[in-house]
């Protein structure tokens, strides 16, 4: 009766998944914690960073959908240069995805303002999906998957340090089929993202930081989504980040020196049928230190 229960359990939040799953993985804050984004973004704070985010979406349902990113560089100041780290881990029910990947950028002065930075990314992705766990008999469950495949990816960026931003970039090109079938709960495809944000100051206390992230994969529809913040002093933020799905998020920053701490409450005001079965609410926390000479700034 237990692994019934389970089967049960998880039958809904695969089916909820399922619909959701049509939506890139990406979290709300990525007009400050781009790295994982796009390594050449790392360039941007070339003294040196290091930043984590947690995604929990579904909160109070065991096994709903939860994202961890970790990423960290330094830099290379006399060749104009960074290199760094950065980590993913994400999961639903029985399955879990894992990603390590380190990365190199460069950039080249174009002007007196602008740069042009290129990252280039290695490592590997590991797919765990423990369907023994549920009903034996359920034909919609398959035997556990353990998978290790490796993974390149590289990303472009024009930018004007504490200006503005734009770039490029496939953070995940798959060098093999992770899941071994077309019938796999999770979807591991390549993603592209293209990101660009910018600041503007409103006067000597004031600065808005608008964003914006666009996510395509073949197997997905694209996902368009902008955010802005308005700080004070550049210590506290706040803003809103809007998603062409219908998601909704209020969001928060606070800076102090070379610390950040951010924060993210998203919904979805409409909701399809499928979440409406359970609480859509996601909660989002990101944490980033930053070192050098750099430690304030708030692009």
């Amino acid at each position: 009766m237990k692994r019934i229960t389970m089967s049960a359990v998880v039958a809904v939040l695969m089916s909820a998944a399922t619909a959701y799953a049509q939506q890139p993985l990406t979290h709300t804050q990525y007009g400050r914690l781009r790295t994982v984004l796009n390594p050449a973004a790392s360039l941007l704070t070339a003294g040196g960073e290091v930043s984590v985010i947690s995604r929990r979406q579904w909160v109070g349902v065991d096994g709903s959908p939860s994202v961890f990113w970790g990423g960290g560089h330094i830099g290379f100041k006399d060749f104009g240069a960074t290199a760094g780290l950065t980590l993913r881990h994400e999961s639903i029910a029985v399955e879990r995805l894992s990603e390590a990947s380190a990365f190199f950028a460069k950039s080249v002065r174009i002007s007196e303002m602008e740069h042009v930075a290129m990252s280039l990314n290695a490592g590997i992705t590991y797919m765990d999906g423990r369907f023994s766990q549920l009903d034996p008999q359920d034909p919609a469950f398959r035997d556990d998957v353990r998978e290790v495949d490796p993974l390149v990816g590289f990303g472009v960026m024009l930018y004007s340090p504490e200006r503005y931003y734009i770039g490029l970039s496939l953070p995940r090109l798959m060098l093999g089929s992770l899941g071994g079938s077309d019938d796999s709960r999770y979807n591991f495809r390549n993603i592209y993202h293209l990101t660009a944000g910018a600041l503007f100051p409103l006067g000597p206390d004031f600065h808005v930081r608008p964003a914006v992230l666009v996510t395509y994969s073949e197997s997905l529809r694209p996902q368009a989504e902008a955010s802005a913040l308005f700080f004070i002093k550049q210590v506290f933020g706040i803003g809103g980040n809007f998603r062409s799905y219908g998601e909704v998020a209020g969001m928060a920053e606070f800076n102090f020196g070379g610390l950040g701490l951010g924060y993210s409450y998203q919904f979805n005001p409409a909701g399809d049928v499928s979440s409406r079965r359970i609480n859509n609410t996601t909660h989002e926390i990101g944490v980033r230190y930053r070192f050098g000479n750099q430690l304030g700034g708030l692009l």
